[in-house]
């Protein structure tokens, strides 16, 4: 079976001080009565407990950029915790 976890069909690569669409992938039957909590090592989100929040990307003060993980932690109906991970690159782009 699928794990629940992050949608990885977007760009890895993010210009700083912008916002990024995050999604999630819940296969069928876990699909009801879930919850998320979004959490970034750096970064805001706009809702912390939306399947498919605004991501504010940090600014970077390192010429190439550096690296933020995301993570989602998927809560469904009968308690069965989900945990995924991503990592964005933030672009320098002044």
């Amino acid at each position: 079976m699928n794990r629940p976890g992050i949608n990885r069909n977007m760009e890895l690569c993010v210009d700083e001080c912008t916002f990024v669409q995050l999604h999630t992938t819940i296969p069928h039957p876990i699909c009801l009565n879930v919850c998320f909590e979004w959490s970034a090592s750096k970064g805001s989100f706009l809702d912390p407990t939306a399947s498919d929040p605004l991501f504010y990307v940090p600014s970077t003060h390192f010429p190439n950029g550096e690296d933020v993980w995301v993570v989602v932690t998927i809560t469904d109906g009968s308690g069965a915790r989900y945990t995924d991970q991503i990592k964005l690159h933030v672009v320098n782009i002044r």
